[in-house]
């Protein structure tokens, strides 16, 4: 009775995730089908045909190819303004497919599924394979063996193996091997298995109760997940398990140990496809014999790969395999571990609500009504337009877990919009964005506070500034009420709208390249208590009114401290003495004539004296003695380290600029060196080891403001 019930309760979580404004957030498991290229390495278009069924959602970026009467029951979604039609007879689609839909980006690689792995394997500088054996309720087996060697029996006795690794069995867990693999199988529990280089497929892989032979199981009762991960191709290895030389033919339609494969899981191919070994091209060594029918792929889950591969030939009078092709349903709203619902990497397209827990994130040309973002999350933006919301941004990061937004390489410069709605709100806390991020908000409040914001902001509302970083301009716009207290500003702010009630307390606005302070247009403002020094006008008012000026220090600007208005009661114009201007530390020494002398009508500090001009109060445990390397918190690490392809750089500053990369050798001798950009918090810079000249032990020195580090690293290709 309940496998009766389950389907139709599957179908409705379908159909509601297909609405418009309900899409969940997909990982690139949500799809059976989905790819960025339709055609193969040899410009040739696969086609959906006759014998194609696909009962989940099928999705590609390029132009789709259909051919006689395949049958789509999820939705089909192309970025393309058409399909490509060869004889069509009777194509059935369940729901009207979607043209020019926002395009998949795929990833180059996860690196978030290698930070989670345990263990990692390596493949000993390229000359091992490793094979993953699922035995059930028994665990898995890792061994390796030598490439070029006779491989071992795939079911002999594991007592005769060397370096075998045995775990047990999986209840959430992923494996990484740095190289190449084979995996087959009877799996238990809930794994992901990733490999920095290609996958072989050897015999059946099946979870522990599911039938063999059809890979059929009770959706309901099945407990059992598996993602298959390569960031080159899975491919079906042309052995006697898997039908070779004709196995199909050669042997019953019972007799499947001998022929056909069957796959459980979700297969990500993120650099090439999902294909099948020797496919009998006339440049082969290998040549079967005509035919060479392999068998059926019976699989159920969900395909993903860069380049659509084959998995049947015309070669040698046909060879490869026939498809019987099912769809996990669980799919819709679970994942294998790492693409779970926290785990979605990829968010394109159009929501009502994003809830982000986790991450990391890749968001491009996505539109949400409402999102909402949980300490420590990742984010990488993809594209100028990248993330608008229609109503509500909440970003809720901690300050042991800041949530971290950054630019993708291939966009270096992303877009944030918050669209003015009734009652919408942006608060973003505890949240750090680098110069290559624009923030431009419209809602009817705007929090924003203890956050480092190196990129430009364009805020309008009723707007709250408390305890942030600012290193580039920010323009305010507001009709009703500002109030900016305890901020540091290195690109200006501007004031515009026409405010009702503004208050601008205790802020350090220091070293912007024009006016530190602009005023356009207010009814009613009071400036108090503030560091405006070493811009090039301290205060520059472009409002026929004048604003309410107290207790300022407006020092030391090459065009003026004061434009229009004057300093007010109790202002002084004197340098103000940072401890280091050059390392971003504009906390006061303890002879600044800052200290004790702001409003002494103001609340006092915390030591009972009367409040400090600027943002910071006076504390003499930091003052000169300071150790600057205290403050700035710098950090470089390397992963993956050892690396077989490519590995990245982890540069953490909050001193935006330029940073210096050199790489040596054993020796001493400079064999790779490049410059970045770097911006606020974790940098993330690719290094491939292509530009290394061969495998060996490294060291890699980071240059930046005031910081230098070097960290060894070993590149086994």
């Amino acid at each position: 009775m309940k496998s009766k019930i389950l389907k139709p309760i599957l179908l409705i979580v379908f159909i509601l995730a297909l609405l418009p404004g309900n899409t969940p957030a997909e990982p690139i498991t949500y799809y059976q089908y989905i790819t960025n290229f339709e055609r193969t390495r040899f410009n040739e278009i696969i086609w959906f045909w006759s014998q194609d069924t696909l009962e989940g959602p099928v999705r590609s970026n390029d132009y789709i190819g259909l051919k006689y009467s395949p049958h789509f029951f999820g939705q089909v979604s192309t970025s393309q303004d058409r399909f490509l039609y060869l004889n069509p007879i009777n194509i059935y689609f369940a729901y009207p497919p979607r043209l020019n839909y926002p395009p998949f980006l795929f990833p180059e690689t996860y690196p978030h599924l290698i930070r989670l792995a345990s263990p990692i394997i390596n493949d000993g500088d390229g000359r091992l394979m490793t094979r993953v054996w699922f035995r059930g309720e028994h665990g898995i087996v890792i061994y390796p063996y030598r490439l070029g060697s006779e491989p071992p029996p795939l079911y002999g006795d594991i007592d005769d193996l060397q370096n075998v690794r045995q775990l047990r069995p999986p209840s959430w867990q992923i494996i990484y091997i740095d190289g190449q693999c084979e995996v087959y199988g009877e799996l238990f529990g809930r794994l992901t298995v990733y490999s920095s280089s290609d996958m072989y497929l050897i015999d059946d892989i099946y979870y522990e109760g599911a039938d063999r032979r059809s890979g059929q199981y009770n959706e309901e009762n099945m407990e059992h997940i598996l993602g298959l991960v390569s960031d080159r191709n899975i491919t079906i290895r042309n052995n006697w398990y898997n039908g070779r030389d004709n196995g199909y033919r050669r042997y019953g339609s019972q007799e499947t140990d001998r022929h056909s494969i069957t796959i459980n899981g979700s297969l990500i191919a993120l650099d090439e496809s999902f294909n099948f070994e020797q496919q009998n091209d006339n440049w082969e060594p290998y040549q079967g014999p005509s035919p060479d029918e392999r068998g059926i792929i019976n699989h159920k889950g969900g395909i993903a790969q860069w380049r659509r591969g084959y998995v049947h030939r015309i070669n040698h009078n046909r060879t490869g395999y026939g498809k019987c092709r099912r769809y996990d349903f669980r799919l819709l709203t679970t994942g294998p571990p790492g693409f779970d619902p926290n785990f979605y990497p990829n968010i394109t397209g159009s929501y009502d609500r994003l809830d982000l827990a986790n991450g990391p994130y890749t968001i491009s040309n996505a539109t949400v009504r409402t999102m909402i973002v949980r300490p420590g999350v990742e984010i990488t933006l993809n594209g100028i337009d990248a993330l608008r919301v229609r109503d509500s941004l909440i970003v809720l990061g901690s300050e042991d877990n800041p949530v971290t937004f950054e630019s993708s390489k291939e966009c270096n410069h992303g877009h944030i919009w918050v669209q003015l709605s009734r009652g919408s709100v942006t608060d973003l806390q505890h949240t750090v964005m680098p110069s290559t991020i624009s923030l431009h908000l419209e809602s009817e409040r705007v929090n924003i506070e203890n956050c480092i914001i190196n990129c430009t902001v364009n805020a309008s509302g009723n707007i709250h500034l408390a305890n942030n970083s600012f290193a580039a301009p920010v323009d305010l716009t507001s009709f009703n009420r500002i109030m900016v207290e305890r901020n540091v500003f290195t690109g200006g702010m501007k004031i515009k709208g026409n405010v009702q009630d503004g208050r601008i307390y205790n802020n350090t606005i220091v070293n912007g390249r024009h006016s530190g302070l602009e005023l356009r247009r207010f009814r009613n403002l009071e400036i108090i208590n503030n560091i405006i020094a070493f811009n090039e006008k301290g205060i520059d008012n472009r409002h026929w009114d004048v604003p309410v000026l107290r207790y300022n220090d407006v020092y030391g600007h090459s065009c003026g401290n004061y434009v229009e208005c004057e300093p007010g009661e109790g202002s002084i114009s004197a340098n103000p003495h940072f401890i280091n201007t050059q390392l971003g530390n504009y906390r006061l020494v303890w002879c600044s004539p800052c200290i004790d002398s702001g409003d002494p009508d103001f609340p006092r500090d915390p030591d009972g004296s009367i409040v400090e001009m600027g943002a910071f109060y006076y504390d003499p445990e930091r003052s000169i003695d300071e150790d600057p390397a205290q403050i700035m918190d710098f950090g470089l690490s390397i992963a993956p380290n050892p690396f077989n392809r490519k590995t990245y750089l982890q540069v953490k500053t909050i001193i935006p600029g330029i940073a210096y990369i050199k790489v040596y050798d054993l020796s001493g001798r400079k064999v790779y060196e490049d410059i970045e950009r770097v911006s606020l918090g974790m940098n993330r810079i690719k290094l491939d080891g292509k530009c290394l000249g061969g495998a060996g032990v490294y060291f890699v020195q980071v240059m930046t403001s005031g910081w230098t580090q070097t960290v060894k690293m070993v590149y086994l290709p």
